[in-house]
């Protein structure tokens, strides 16, 4: 593959349409200062898509556009066209040529077309990628691009090696893996929090949808049965109750006729039972008199008896002290002889201790003085094993300076030869030029002072610019920062919104209605109780709890739409829903005194909801009777109180309900209806705050990068008078003519020669020098490592002896340790034992005084207790006189009432029969009013089930009913099922309809998770595989690289070293590369220590190593050589030519030796200001061109 031609037209200072046809081999493009040859190679980077204005030496895209001259008026557009000969189908499938074109019109629009095709820039890029001709290739280099090779950080060098290495087509495709990853994991987060939400619905929906078919079918066959059952017992009942109704007629008038003969009796009685009652009193007054002087007496022989068992305890604790007394004697007796023993045995440990001290320091003196013998020992030895490594190491130096530099006096010898031979022939030339160069000195420093002047005016700007640009980037983080947390919020909001529309939580029937609605088939429906109230969110959790199912009660206008709604549902098969008609619901407001006053109450909850006047019955309904609490101990107080009078709901949505009974436990782990309203609300709110903050920080930016562009405009501008002043020097030497430049030229080599003549004899003979040295100190050193070596052996010996001496010294020492530490463990014992024994011995003697002190005590108690008996005693024979008189009237008491008890129970036994058949008679009587009632009730309950039920009246369900012929086996029946309906519990019938939409749509969003899932797993391989791969390519490529500089470097330096060096070789995908350079004789640290000359030709040689390894189909150098002196012009451009079977070269140059090598030459001039034009010369042309110069 190779550059055909390139077409031009309206680009820069080329107005009219100008075309390049290029050969194989070296093609040069010269032209003075200004005459636009640098726009060439600018349309090449053009045309491969690069979108820096400053690279391409503008200001805005347009300046590439023609703008006009006082002749000529502005193109609207300019456009460049590339031709390739693609025969060797280096990209594949596109055809033998390519052309790639690019125009731009002044209004802004671009084109980009492959083959005549309209294409992206994306496309462009993609073709040429890992050639070495994209935009980060290495087919355009220019001054700049050779200057950030040198001058650039380790980390900034990377582009050009990677398009060398052919990674970047993987970069490129990693980088869209990466994005392609990023936007999964975003669709993954999003479904997940939608599928979180349904998955928390679907088994509980799946659950009640079994149990609503069930119930629909059990309640079916329970209402034909019921009906059947209530109709057949209302039968029944109406022939019970025609027969009750006649007895209990009868029966009432003999209960008449008896209460009148019970009347009489009872008067009879109650005269008797008043003797009677009078006898009793009587009686019961003496027999209490003497009932309470018998319990004194009883009580006062108690007293004794107590007093009397005291007094023995008193004598027993007194003969249990006094026994205490007597053995604490003998326990200090045996203590004494304990502490004698262990006095004794604590003296002779002392001894043994004091002994085995001084063995140990005996022990410790020898193994100190071993230890310093030792240590001074291994000094001496390790300081003389220190010294023979030195000498071998200086031995070892002494060689390489001797083979190194007779190597160098036989390099430099031959090039002395020829620098002196080239030195004559350039004295004699250099004379004939040196008057007219000095003549361009004056015009030379006129325009250095205005160049300083520009270099300050520079610096200034570029510090200002700076400035911006760091509070453009601030402000711009900032604006990053708002926007990522309002792409949040808004996602969030998606989230709910998209539940909120699909009224996700509604019941299937509730659904159902409110789309009739919305459809305008259904009028006067208002919503859903949780769509017509607001809630802050503080009290969300408590509302949704004290309205549970009735959140999704519907308001409706009047009973008649509560009615069609109901027929909709029943026509639609779609369940039951709850109607609230404003018209009919009235609630009222609880009002206990003192409620407000009570720690932890909030409110009333119809208080703290938010709603439309119009709805305020039904809210006092649902919500009037509810008080909101802090927490559930408040709740337990305020309800106690009150008597558990109305229901208690707290804030995190635990429940006392009316009556006493409790509800709670922990949260749902989704939010509510009511729940999810607020926070959509909320989040508009902050929604609205981060769109404001994000405008304000985006124009901020925005006016920060206004100034920062215009600064930066500024500073370009600057620049490029900076450059003009520049131009104006070069113009100046110009207009002396090639010859003066020739003769700036020859003096410069012939300074140089004669430098290098004079270094290079000085390298010979310092070589020279360095080689006698070198032998002498070889000598020297060698006699010095054989005495060294000597003594060493003989001090290793001697501290080997030392070594074994210091660690039986070592043994010995440790074990007199440790005979110690275990003397101290029984001297400490002793100790301890003589503690314990002190301690008791003053028990003992607190004992003995506490029981001292108690038999004391205890006399003085018996002394007191005998004197309370004495006394006791001698009241007692008072009470047995009065006992006597008491007895006797007690008996007259006894007998009257015997009298008339008999009396009594004469005319007792008469009206007990008479009561008798009264009360039997009086029972029936209750007993058929009562199954009266119950027949009653009974049937009144059946009629208002049928209609409360089954909205039948009587005569309606006598048409429905079927005729039961065992009544039992019926009862039964209707039992069995009544039973499993109330084991299904509560049922939601519209839980059928609601669990196919949300287990479809969950079936949908997990597999569209398990989708993304897959993709996002695919994408991980990939983005792995490619790093491998890069890894690998690039470390491969790098090495070669790295080669092949090293070895270019010697050729263009004759000499030296070189090496390219990655700063992370463990991430060689983000490791920066440092360029390590030394030119033969030089020590170099770092590059900024090269001359400008020496920085360009180390950048080349990294140019060819490069084109080395991977050669570009062409390459636009653009006036590269600027730097070099003629020599390594000479140089750079013979090795050049040793590219040109695989690559062919544009050189855009002013010197004299790049030309000379070159196949074709094009000159650029200028002829009318502002307009480039082409002269095409083949080389025979122009070297008689020179030729005539010379």
């Amino acid at each position: 593959m190779y550059l055909k031609s390139l077409e031009i037209q309206g680009f820069k200072s080329f107005p009219d349409k100008i075309s390049l046809t290029f050969d194989k081999g070296l093609t040069a493009v010269v032209g003075p200062n200004g005459s636009g040859k640098s726009n060439i190679g600018d349309s090449v980077r053009w045309v491969l898509g690069e979108q820096s204005t400053k690279t391409l030496r503008g200001n805005k895209m347009e300046d590439v556009i023609f703008s006009g001259t006082v002749a000529r008026k502005p193109m609207g557009f300019a456009a460049v066209t590339l031709n390739i000969d693609n025969r060797d189908n280096t990209i594949p499938d596109i055809g033998d040529e390519i052309a790639v074109t690019r125009k731009l019109y002044r209004s802004g629009e671009s084109e980009y077309m492959i083959n005549g095709k309209p294409c992206r820039l994306k496309d462009i890029n993609e073709l040429f990628m890992d050639t070495g001709l994209g935009r980060d290739g290495y087919s355009i280099i220019g001054q700049g691009r050779i200057a950030e090779i040198v001058g650039a950080k380790s980390s900034e060098r990377r582009d050009i090696f990677e398009e060398a290495a052919g990674i970047s087509k993987f970069r490129y495709k990693k980088l869209e893996a990466e994005r392609k990853l990023t936007a999964a994991q975003e669709n993954l987060l999003r479904l997940t929090d939608i599928l979180t939400e349904l998955e928390s619905r679907v088994e509980p929906l799946r659950i009640q949808s079994q149990k609503a078919e069930k119930f629909i079918k059990l309640a079916e066959e329970r209402k034909k049965l019921e009906i059947s059952v209530w109709v057949s017992r209302l039968d029944e009942m109406k022939i019970k109750l025609d027969e009750l109704e006649s007895k209990i007629l009868i029966s009432k008038n003999e209960y008449e006729n008896i209460e009148n003969d019970i009347q009489r009796e009872e008067q009879k009685i109650a005269d008797g039972i008043r003797k009677m009652q009078e006898s009793t009193i009587r009686s019961d007054e003496l027999r209490k008199k003497m009932l309470e002087e018998e319990q004194t007496a009883s009580d006062m022989k108690s007293g004794i008896a107590v007093l009397e068992n005291d007094i023995k305890h008193c004598n027993d604790a007194i003969e249990a002290a006094q026994k205490s007394i007597d053995s604490s004697e003998e326990s200090k007796k045996a203590l004494e002889a304990e502490r004698k023993a262990a006095l004794d045995g604590l003296a002779e440990l002392e001894e043994q201790k004091k002994a085995l001290e001084a063995d140990i320091k005996a022990a410790e003196e020898s193994f100190e003085k071993a230890e310093s013998e030792s240590s001074k020992l291994g000094d001496s030895v390790d300081k003389a094993g220190s010294e023979i490594n030195g000498l071998y190491i200086r031995q070892s130096e002494c060689r390489f300076n001797i083979e190194s530099s007779k190597a160098m006096i036989e390099e430099q010898t031959a090039h002395l030869a020829e620098l002196r031979e080239n030195s004559g022939s350039l004295g004699k030339r250099l004379e004939e030029y040196e008057k007219r160069t000095s003549e361009t000195k004056i015009q030379a420093e006129k325009n250095s002072s205005r160049a300083e002047e520009l270099r300050n005016r520079l610096s200034g700007l570029e510090r200002l610019w700076k400035s911006r640009r760091e509070g453009f980037e601030q402000a711009k983080n900032d604006f990053e920062r708002a926007l990522y947390e309002l792409k949040d919020k808004q996602q969030r909001k998606k989230i709910l919104t998209d539940l909120e529309n699909n009224m996700d939580g509604f019941a299937g029937s509730v659904k159902q209605v409110l789309k009739a609605s919305k459809q305008g088939r259904i009028g006067g429906i208002f919503g859903t109780v949780a769509q017509n109230i607001g809630v802050e969110p503080k009290y969300a959790v408590a509302i949704e709890t004290a309205l549970g199912g009735a959140m999704q009660n519907i308001i409706v206008e009047n009973e008649d739409i509560a009615k069609r709604c109901i027929r909709f549902l029943k026509e639609q098969k779609g369940g039951r829903a709850t109607f609230l008609p404003i018209t009919s619901v009235k609630g009222y407001e609880l009002r206990e005194q003192g409620l407000e006053n009570c720690e932890g109450f909030v409110a009333n909850a119809n208080k703290i909801v938010t709603y439309d006047p119009k709805f305020s019955g039904i809210i006092a309904s649902l919500l009037g009777r509810i008080v909101i609490a802090e927490d559930i101990d408040t709740a337990t107080l305020i309800a106690k109180k009150y008597g558990y009078k109305f229901r208690i709901v707290t804030l995190d949505g635990q429940v006392i309900n009316a009556g006493g009974s409790f509800t709670g436990g922990s949260a749902q782990r989704s939010g509510g209806i009511i729940t999810r309203k607020n926070e959509i609300d909320t989040l508009d709110t902050e929604i609205v705050k981060l769109e404001g903050e994000r405008d304000a920080l985006r124009e901020r930016a925005e006016k920060l990068r206004a100034e920062s562009e215009k600064l930066r405009y500024d500073t370009e501008a600057a620049k490029e008078e900076q450059t003009q002043c520049e131009a104006e020097r070069v113009r100046i030497e110009a207009e002396l003519g090639s010859l003066a430049s020739l003769a700036e030229q020859l003096r410069t080599q012939s300074a140089d020669s004669e430098r290098l003549v004079a270094e290079t004899e000085q390298r010979i003979a310092a070589a020279r020098e360095s080689i006698a040295e070198s032998e002498k100190t070889l000598a020297d050193t060698d006699a010095e490592i054989k005495a060294a070596e000597e003594k060493l052996a003989e001090g290793q010996d001697i501290r080997e002896k030392l070594r074994l001496r210091r660690e039986e010294l070592s043994d010995r020492r440790s074990e007199l340790k440790i005979k110690g530490m275990e003397l101290a463990k029984d001297v400490q014992a002793q100790e301890l034992e003589l503690s314990r024994i002190d301690r008791r011995e003053e028990e003992l003697k607190y004992g003995a005084h506490q029981f001292e002190e108690e038999i004391f005590r205890q006399r003085e108690m018996i002394a007191g207790k005998e004197s309370e008996i004495e006394g006791l005693k001698k009241q007692l024979a008072d009470f047995k006189d009065n006992t006597a008189a008491y007895n006797e009237e007690i008996a007259r008491c006894r007998a009257t009432h015997t009298e008339q008890n008999r009396l009594v129970n004469e005319m007792q036994n008469g009206l007990k029969a008479i009561n008798d058949s009264k009360e039997k008679l009086s029972a029936e009587i209750t007993r058929l009013e009562e199954r009266r009632e119950t027949v009653c009730r009974d049937t009144d309950n059946i009629i208002r089930q049928l209609m409360e039920v089954y909205e039948l009246t009587r005569s309606e369900a006598v048409k429905l009913a079927e005729k039961i012929e065992d009544m039992m086996a019926a009862q039964a029946e209707l039992t069995t099922i009544k039973n499993k309906i109330r084991a299904l519990g509560s049922v939601n019938v519209d839980a059928i309809e609601e669990y196919k939409e949300v287990s479809e749509r969950y079936r949908f969003m997990s597999e569209q998770v398990a989708d993304i899932q897959k993709s996002k797993t695919e994408l991980e391989k990939i983005i792995t595989d490619l790093t491998a791969e890069m890894c690998r390519i690039f470390s491969e490529s790098f090495e070669v690289i790295n080669s092949n500089f090293k070895s270019i470097f010697v050729e263009l330096f004759g000499g030296g070293k070189a090496e390219l060096i990655l700063t992370d070789p463990e991430n060689v995908l983000e490791s920066g590369i440092e360029i390590s350079v030394a030119p033969p004789g030089k020590v170099i640290k770092n590059l900024i220590s090269l001359s400008g000359g020496e920085q360009s030709f180390v950048a080349i040689a990294i140019y060819f190593a490069i084109l080395k390894l991977r050669p570009a189909p062409f390459c636009i150098l653009d006036e590269i050589d600027a730097a070099l002196d003629e020599v390594n012009v000479r140089k750079y451009a013979q090795y050049l030519k040793k590219f040109t079977d695989t690559t062919q070269f544009v050189l855009v140059t002013h010197r004299r030796s790049a030309m000379e090598e070159a196949n074709v030459l094009y000159g650029v001039t200028m002829q009318e200001d502002g307009i480039s034009k082409l002269l095409k010369m083949e080389q025979v042309d122009f070297q008689e061109d020179v030729a005539d110069v010379q």
